[in-house]
């Protein structure tokens, strides 16, 4: 069978064209560490990475949300401590002024002293979180608690919920009346009739004692309100930890999917670079060949 000399010209331009090529791309891997350099040399992995690669964008937009979320929630667990800190120190001061000892002035020195602590309540109950929002108020910036001489009203609350993943969202956020109110006892009315009775000369001790309790039931339902946030930030950790893993794991898929391995694609270099050479070298002799060298 005759071979035509462009034939052979053809072949071996095509051999050496490939064999470049594979040389080419093994240098590339080995630069940038990656197997594959274009979708169509792997199709099925390079979906797998898209695949991968939406997911992680999932996970960013998640990440956020939890990051909102633990900071909003952590400024609530400090106002609420905050907030009980107030209403101990209403204990304190309420029984204290029990004491039927005490003169009219002092009684109404220390009914100045709960009025401070109110106007201090009202301020961590319209406490502001890091997005300028309510704490415990409304999304169009209403105030939660607002004092009217001394009658106290509450806004109608709206609790700010958090994505945390594709199907859980957590609340962030609590109303003001579950913070101040608990049954029919509302700390704000307490504190007021307390202020009352001890800036009225001669009015009755059964006000201010019964106050005690009632505070106590006040500070003990604040301290329900933070264990239920404290498990809402427990709950984002474990969110935050689980993602964490989640994206731990992508990475391992994506390197085991996507990273060139280093030591194989040196050796395969050598070998093609070897083979791309030889066959140059033959290309080179048999290209300077002519009808006369084949005569002689």
């Amino acid at each position: 069978m005759q071979i035509s000399t462009s034939t052979l010209y053809d072949s071996a331009t095509r051999r050496m064209a490939a064999l470049q090529s594979k040389a080419n791309d093994l240098m590339t891997q080995n630069a940038t560490g990656k197997r594959l350099t274009r979708p169509s040399d792997d199709a099925a992995a390079s979906a797998q990475i898209a695949q991968l690669d939406r997911a992680d964008a999932d996970a960013d937009a998640y990440k956020s949300n939890l990051s909102l979320a633990r900071s909003v929630l952590q400024q609530v667990d400090t106002t609420l401590g905050s907030i009980s800190s107030q209403l101990t120190n209403a204990i304190e001061l309420a029984t204290k002024a029990a004491n039927g000892t005490l003169n009219d002035y002092d009684r109404s020195v220390i009914g100045d002293q709960l009025s401070a602590i109110r106007d201090q309540l009202v301020t961590l109950g319209n406490t502001r979180d890091l997005r300028g929002q309510p704490l415990f108020g409304t999304n169009d910036g209403t105030n939660a608690v607002q004092l009217s001489g001394s009658t106290v009203s509450y806004a109608d609350s709206t609790v700010s919920a958090v994505p945390i993943d594709r199907d859980q969202s957590v609340e962030v956020t609590v109303g003001a009346k579950q913070v101040f109110q608990s049954g029919s006892t509302d700390a704000f009315a307490v504190l007021g009739d307390l202020i009352t009775a001890l800036k009225t000369s001669g009015s009755s001790n059964d006000t201010v004692r019964n106050s005690i309790d009632k505070l106590k039931a006040a500070n003990d339902n604040v301290g329900s309100v933070q264990a239920s946030i404290g498990a809402r930030e427990t709950r984002v950790s474990l969110q935050e930890t689980l993602m964490g893993t989640a994206s731990t794991d992508r990475a391992t898929m994506r390197s085991n999917v996507e990273d060139a391995d280093i030591t194989t694609n040196i050796a395969q270099l050598q070998q093609t670079m070897t083979v791309l050479q030889a066959t140059q070298a033959s290309f080179t002799k048999l290209s300077g060949l002519s009808l006369f060298d084949y005569l002689k």
